[in-house]
């Protein structure tokens, strides 16, 4: 967080003052949702961890290797790792360590896709740029992301990726789709600025697509950047469209994989309310104001899908209308609101706050919605914890 504000900041120094505008996003469908199912706990997971490694990792991904066996992965960013376990038996298998410096250096790894053992893409933060890489910790190509050039001020025009569970590499036949985010969009960029990189798995070229919809970024609307202006993707049921969850919408946005003709979608909460952007021009925002816009107001987040049984998952940071500056942001509530796949609202959950639950990373198996647990008792966090819900009828 403190990472987007800062470069946001410098962002708007360059952009300088715009007119202000005041988005009303009203949810119009409040209190008139009828719930028929809810999240029930049916199963808890704990992983064992070595000496070397914490619980929220910055990023998991489930692997199903040529023996099909089903490999809980994840990122260790202390020693430049990615840690192997059995799902099922919760045995570590092994772990894949890279360098930070040399040829086969990769500076600040914050997210991977491990297509086979051959082909393991990596996300380096530090130099905005896709890693081609296998398990034997060799390097063997590389992509940028910060366009031709590599301009010093290539994050005016090209995308930054907060990569994260919730926020994963995309598959498609040919490509790789990285979804990133902008920290500030002004006006004049709201239709040229595109939040998608699009890696050629055969060609290596890389292009980009999708704009922030203006109805709800353009304007001159102020959201300060960073937490508001995240892009949460998944693929659409039917694997033709991207759909998009965006922080300050109570609609879902769907486009074709390649271009951002969106259709929008109500998938709100039945208790969310109208969001605001800041009422206030852009240089005379400050941190303050900035926090408590998000802790006043809900904003939606993850949006994932359940392929065995075909619902939606979106989550929802909700608000507290009564935050101060001093209001931890732990004290957020998270909730999960179901959805059919028509979108038809199904009922939600509020299964606690931000301070219990590491929501990034939560991803889908056979045996339900897993979020990852922060347990207060594992003072020496020996453990990841994960808990698995299921939805069940009321």
């Amino acid at each position: 967080m403190k990472k987007h504000i800062l470069i946001s900041s410098l962002v708007l120094l360059v952009l300088g003052g715009c007119k202000k505008n005041t988005a009303e996003i009203k949810n119009l469908r409040k209190g008139s949702l009828e719930a028929i199912y809810k999240l029930k706990e049916v199963k808890t997971k704990k992983i064992l961890l070595d000496s070397s490694t914490a619980p929220s990792p910055q990023y998991i991904q489930i692997f199903k290797d040529s023996l099909k066996i089903r490999n809980f992965t994840f990122l260790n960013t202390y020693n430049n790792s990615i840690y192997f376990y059995n799902y099922e038996t919760l045995k570590f298998i092994k772990k894949i360590t890279y360098d930070r410096k040399g040829p086969d250096g990769i500076l600040k790894p914050t997210g991977y896709f491990i297509k086979d053992m051959d082909s393991i893409y990596m996300f380096d933060l530090q130099l905005n740029e896709i890693v081609l890489t296998n398990n034997k910790s060799r390097v063997l190509k590389k992509y940028s992301l910060r366009g031709e050039g590599n301009s010093k001020t290539w994050y005016k025009r090209y995308p930054q990726y907060n990569t994260q569970t919730v926020q994963p590499f995309i598959e498609t036949t040919n490509e790789l789709l990285l979804v990133g985010q902008f920290m500030s969009v002004p006006d004049n960029l709201i239709s040229k600025n595109k939040f998608i990189a699009h890696l050629n798995k055969v060609t290596g070229s890389v292009t980009y697509s999708h704009t922030y919809p203006k109805s709800h970024y353009g304007y001159n609307y102020n959201w300060e950047g960073g937490y508001t202006i995240e892009v949460f993707p998944v693929i659409h049921s039917e694997e033709d469209k991207l759909i998009f969850s965006f922080p300050v919408s109570h609609d879902l946005f769907i486009s074709d994989l390649n271009f951002n003709n969106y259709t929008k979608v109500y998938a709100g909460s039945n208790f969310a309310n109208t969001i605001h952007s800041i009422d206030k021009d852009r240089e005379k925002t400050s941190r303050i104001d900035f926090s408590l816009n998000i802790m006043r107001h809900d904003n939606y987040a993850a949006i994932l899908y359940d392929k065995y049984r075909h619902v939606y998952y979106r989550f929802l940071r909700k608000a507290i209308p009564n935050a101060t500056f001093k209001t931890s942001w732990k004290k957020k509530p998270i909730a999960v609101i179901m959805l059919d796949e028509k979108f038809n609202y199904l009922g939600e959950t509020t299964i606690g706050n931000m301070g219990e639950w590491r929501w990034q990373n939560s991803f889908v198996t056979k045996e339900g919605l897993n979020i990852e647990y922060l347990d207060d008792d594992d003072i020496d966090e020996v453990a990841l914890t994960l808990k698995i819900f299921n939805p069940v009828k009321l």
